[in-house]
C-alpha cells in the first residue's frame, strides 16, 4: 500500500460533509482565516493555520482558495471563485487564473448545480477548457447510524404530527413557513406539533430576506402557539435525537446550495419538505423521500429574488409574504392527507433512510477522496 499523504483541511461545518470520514491519510484540520473578514477587497480566499513544523503534502480547501503554499483541491457549493461582484476585476483574474494554474489539481462541485454554475461563471474565460478539465462533482456524505432507523411508526390518525424545522437563518430556510403551518393546524383543530431549532437570524444578515426587522415580528409571534417548541441552540447530537423522533422535517427554503440538514433527515429515516431548488431536487423526490414544491427560479435553478436589489421595499415585502403564505398552504395541504394515510408515511420514512444509505454513506465517500488524493499526487509526481 502507498504511504499515507498528510492533508490540510479546514474546520467547520462544511468540510465535514464535503471530506472523508474514514481517511486512511492523514487530515490536518485547522482553523482558517476568511481573508474577507479583514477586507471586502479580498473575497474567495483563505489561509490556513498550518505551522512550519506540521508539514503538509496537500490541501483541501473548500470554498475559498488557499494562500498556504503547494498543491491543492478545493470543493465548491455554489460559486468558485467566491467573490461576488468583482467578476470584472483584475483580482478575480488572478484567482480565476489560480483555478487554472498548476497548484490547483482537482476542483470538486458538491452538486450538479454547483457544477452548471460554475460552468455558467466561466463560459466566457479564457480558462474554460483548463477548469472544465479538472472538474468533477461528488456529493456531501454523512456518517449513517449503525442500526436501522424504525420507519413503522406505532401511530393512528389522532397522533400528532410532528414536523422540525433546523436552521439559524429562520426565514430563509423556511422558518416563517413553517409557524404558518403550526397555525393553520391549530385553527382547524389538527394535531400537528412543530419544533424550531434556531438563532432566529431574519433580514440583512441573508441575502433572501426583506431587510426592514419589523416585518418579521408576525411570523416570530407564532413561536409562542402551545403546539411550537423553539430550541434556540442545540449540539448535533440532540438535533439528530430531535430528528429521529420526528415524522417530517421543514426546508421550505428560498435559497440553498444543497442543505444539509436535508442528509441528515433522511440519515434518521424522516422524508423532507422543501422547496425545488439549489441542488434539492437532485436526491428528493416528490411523494418516495419528500414532499416538494415549487418556487419561482432563474436559468440556474436558483430562486428569482435572491439577492434581489430591493429588499428594502414594500413591493419585495409583499412578494415574500405572497411567497410565505402560497408555500405555508401548499405544505399544510400535503401534510394534511398524511392525517389519514400513516402507511403513505411509513414508506417515506423507509425511502427516506434508504436514499441516504444509497447516497450520502460515508465509507464510499471516503474511498472516492482518499483515491483522489493520492492520484493527484501520484499524476503531478508522473507529470
Amino acid at each position: 500500500m502507498q504511504s499515507a499523504l498528510r492533508i490540510l483541511a479546514p474546520t467547520r461545518y462544511p468540510w465535514t460533509f464535503n471530506g472523508p470520514r474514514h481517511s486512511r491519510h492523514v487530515i490536518q484540520r485547522r482553523p482558517f482565516l476568511a481573508v474577507n473578514k479583514l477586507s471586502k477587497d479580498y473575497e474567495g480566499i483563505t489561509l490556513l493555520a498550518a505551522p512550519p513544523w506540521s508539514p503538509y503534502d496537500l490541501i483541501h480547501a473548500f470554498n475559498r482558495i488557499p494562500l498556504n503554499p503547494g498543491p491543492f483541491i478545493v470543493g465548491f457549493e455554489s460559486h468558485l471563485p467566491r467573490a461576488y461582484g468583482m467578476e470584472r476585476t483584475s483580482y478575480y483574474r488572478w484567482l480565476t487564473d489560480t483555478l487554472a494554474g498548476p497548484r490547483c489539481r482537482r476542483i470538486v462541485a458538491i452538486s450538479e448545480h454547483a457544477r452548471r454554475t460554475f460552468l455558467h461563471t466561466h463560459a466566457d474565460s479564457p480558462n474554460l477548457k483548463s477548469l472544465e478539465a479538472k472538474l468533477e462533482v461528488r456529493l456531501p456524505s454523512i456518517v449513517l447510524p449503525d442500526a436501522p432507523t424504525s420507519v413503522v411508526p406505532e401511530a393512528t390518525a389522532d397522533t400528532p404530527l410532528r414536523l422540525t424545522f433546523v436552521g439559524n437563518h429562520f426565514a430563509r430556510k423556511g422558518g416563517c413557513v413553517a409557524v404558518r403551518v403550526a397555525e393553520m393546524a391549530r385553527k382547524q383543530g389538527l394535531p400537528l406539533h412543530v419544533t424550531v431549532v434556531s438563532t432566529l437570524e431574519t433580514g440583512a444578515k441573508t441575502w433572501t430576506d426583506p431587510l426592514r426587522p419589523e416585518f418579521f415580528d408576525p411570523y416570530l409571534a407564532l413561536l409562542d402557539q402551545p403546539n411550537v417548541t423553539l430550541h434556540r441552540g442545540l449540539d448535533n447530537a440532540s438535533v439528530n435525537a430531535l430528528l429521529r423522533a420526528s415524522d417530517l422535517t421543514v426546508l421550505t427554503t428560498f435559497s440553498d446550495t444543497f442543505g444539509y440538514s436535508a442528509i441528515e433527515s433522511l440519515a434518521n429515516g424522516v422524508p423532507v419538505i422543501a422547496t425545488r431548488q439549489g441542488a434539492l431536487p437532485e436526491f428528493l423526490v416528490h411523494g418516495d423521500n419528500a414532499l416538494l414544491m415549487d418556487i419561482e427560479l432563474n436559468g440556474l435553478g436558483d430562486w428569482k429574488y435572491s439577492a434581489y436589489p430591493h429588499r428594502d421595499t414594500a413591493d419585495f415585502e409583499t412578494i415574500y409574504k405572497d411567497e410565505v403564505e402560497r408555500l405555508a398552504a401548499e405544505t399544510f395541504t400535503l401534510v394534511s392527507k398524511l392525517f389519514g394515510d400513516r402507511s403513505a408515511l411509513a414508506a417515506m420514512k423507509a425511502s427516506a433512510l434508504r436514499s441516504a444509505r444509497e447516497k450520502f454513506d460515508s465509507h464510499p465517500a471516503s474511498l472516492y477522496w482518499d483515491g483522489l488524493y493520492q492520484g493527484v499526487m501520484v499524476g503531478a509526481k508522473a507529470a
